[in-house]
């Protein structure tokens, strides 16, 4: 995956649910190269999106990855149960109450790949200690738990200053939050490669495959 100078996820948060088959049937055909489910438990974050019955829904809609997103106190209560239902990538958050370490590991046993997210006023060195166990960090450029919010640029620099200490490109940089056109240049420029965007696809008067096709024509200038 460390090969392609671009990655883009959708965020099915921002899905019309009436007609969740039909969308994820469209978007297999957009150019994505993952699906982005956000699960909050209330807790972590003040809303409560969706469990069990729409991660298998998608999953057996689709053969494209699917990033598991947790906003949720105790992820690692949730590894064994996210496997099992055919999750790829089991993205935590370094500020929940789960031993990180421990988190790590299981989500290993289980044969997924580690994602570690980070809040926007979080320090880095929250996550430095973990980097040589993780295949992709998730930096948000919103605060976690609601769609729609405003990109918050200040979050390139803090990308930037981190992906030039980073020793390892096994590392995968991803951005959550406000992604769109006018927005992803700048991410990708402080060295992010992975996009999550929600509105910036589902939303676009482009079309799924046209807002792909946008985001990719951007960064090929």
């Amino acid at each position: 995956m460390q090969n392609k100078e671009l990655f883009l996820s959708v965020s099915i948060l921002s899905s019309d649910f009436k007609n969740l088959e039909k969308e994820i049937i469209s978007l297999n055909h957009s150019g994505i190269d993952e699906f982005h489910l956000d699960i909050m438990d209330g807790n972590f974050v003040e809303s409560i999106s969706f469990g069990d019955p729409i991660i298998k829904a998608v999953r057996s809609l689709t053969s494209i990855p699917i990033e598991a997103h947790l906003m949720v106190d105790n992820p690692n209560n949730y590894v064994k149960n996210f496997s099992e239902l055919g999750v790829d990538i089991f993205t935590f958050h370094v500020e929940s109450k789960s031993n990180i370490l421990e988190t790590i590991s299981n989500i290993k046993k289980h044969k997924m790949k580690v994602g570690v997210a980070i809040n926007p006023d979080t320090p880095t060195s929250m996550i430095e200690p973990y980097i040589d166990q993780i295949e992709r960090i998730l930096f948000m450029t919103v605060y976690p738990g609601k769609g729609g919010q405003k990109y918050m640029e200040e979050v390139n620099d803090k990308i930037s200053e981190f992906s030039k200490k980073l020793k390892t490109q096994q590392v995968l940089l991803a951005i959550d939050g406000g992604v769109k056109i006018d927005t992803i240049y700048g991410g990708y420029n402080a060295g992010a490669r992975l996009f999550i965007s929600g509105t910036g696809i589902l939303n676009s008067d482009l079309g799924y495959k046209g807002a792909v096709n946008e985001f990719h024509k951007i960064i090929r200038g």
